[in-house]
């Protein structure tokens, strides 16, 4: 007779799902070690131990024993981030630190840096409590209220910047070296001249369920997310031209439903300089993401067409798994380092 498998909470689903999606990259990084002939421990969904050069190196996603604890609070700390950026002569957007109290304070410095403004919490991922196009005194604190109930504790600090209008891209950083620069495209879809933006976000969605790491990432189609589509004048039940382009949500990052575009053969050579500097800015990082708004990223940039928005600890596969392009390891080249690192 089986045994009947107990039924989970909600809760525990959302956490099986989490687990699942969330050990992607330690899997990965798993699997290469085993093409390259390396033994494996698994531990837990996100971690394993490796043997490297007869060293067993104990790896939580894709960060081994080279990315210390520090490294990550620094990077995850989008203020104390962003002050070494700027003391390493990046363009970082102009912002400031404050309690989510300090109504007063806030509203002043969005004045005084002017709209549209965004708001965000300091340490949170994935573009959770992420408000852009915040362009009026009435709508910034209808935002804040929005994000006090979020993070529910307003003796927290949030990040209040300027907005920079531009695209949104991802560098991958090993060693010193670019190995993969990505647009993180908003949630789009692109019309037929037949059928509704709802059946256009299903029928991308299927596509979407077949990529390893997009399928995890679907585009929502509750209204209540879909802001940038309404502001155009659109709705869910809107027929779209046959190829027109329409991009239905602000957030630009891949788990709000967001594209991979693979830019990496045609970024000036310059914004890759400057992903390594940005890598470089935390003492002791080794590799990681870098998140850069820019213009045009093909053009050499200067102070006024980019800024440099974060840097990654853990970035995910984006680009392994680009919507277009051609995929670009990432597990790869992080194993590469760790074995001339550990044969040194």
């Amino acid at each position: 007779m089986t045994q009947e498998q107990p039924t989970l909470t909600r809760s525990e689903q959302k956490q099986a799902e989490l687990e699942e999606r969330e050990g992607l990259k330690s899997r990965l990084l798993e699997e290469e070690a085993l093409r390259r002939g390396h033994q494996t421990r698994r531990l837990t969904y996100d971690t394993a131990i490796i043997t490297i050069n007869s060293q067993d190196c104990l790896f939580k996603d894709m960060n081994g024993p080279l990315s210390s604890a520090a490294n990550m609070e620094i990077c995850d700390n989008k203020h104390v981030a962003r002050s070494l950026l700027k003391a390493n002569g990046l363009t970082v957007p102009a912002s400031t630190y404050v309690r989510l109290t300090e109504k007063d304070k806030i509203e002043d410095f969005a004045q005084e840096i002017g709209f549209p403004v965004v708001i965000k919490p300091n340490n949170l991922a994935r573009g959770e409590g992420v408000f852009t196009h915040i362009d009026s005194v009435d709508s910034l604190h209808t935002h804040l209220e929005k994000l006090s109930k979020l993070i529910k504790d307003e003796t927290e600090k949030i990040l209040i910047e300027k907005q920079f209008i531009g695209d949104d891209f991802r560098f991958f950083v090993v060693d010193g070296e670019v190995l993969a620069t990505t647009k993180r495209a908003r949630s789009n879809v692109t019309g037929d001249g037949i059928h509704t933006v709802l059946k256009l976000i299903e029928a991308k969605n299927k596509l979407r369920l077949e990529n390893r790491d997009l399928k995890n990432f679907l585009i929502p189609t509750d209204p209540a997310k879909l802001g940038r589509l309404f502001r155009q004048g659109k709705t869910l039940d809107s027929v779209l031209d046959d190829g027109e382009y329409i991009e239905v949500r602000d957030e630009s990052n891949i788990a709000s439903g967001g594209d991979g575009i693979d830019f990496h053969e045609t970024v000036h050579p310059t914004f890759k300089e400057i992903a390594v500097q940005a890598i470089q800015s935390v003492p002791g990082l080794h590799y990681g993401g870098v998140d850069v708004i820019a213009e045009d990223i093909t053009v050499e940039p200067t102070e006024d067409n980019h800024v440099v928005t974060e840097v990654e600890f853990s970035p995910g596969p984006l680009s392994m798994f680009p919507w277009e392009g051609p995929p670009r390891d990432m597990a790869g080249p992080i194993l590469d380092f760790y074995e001339k690192t550990l044969n040194s």
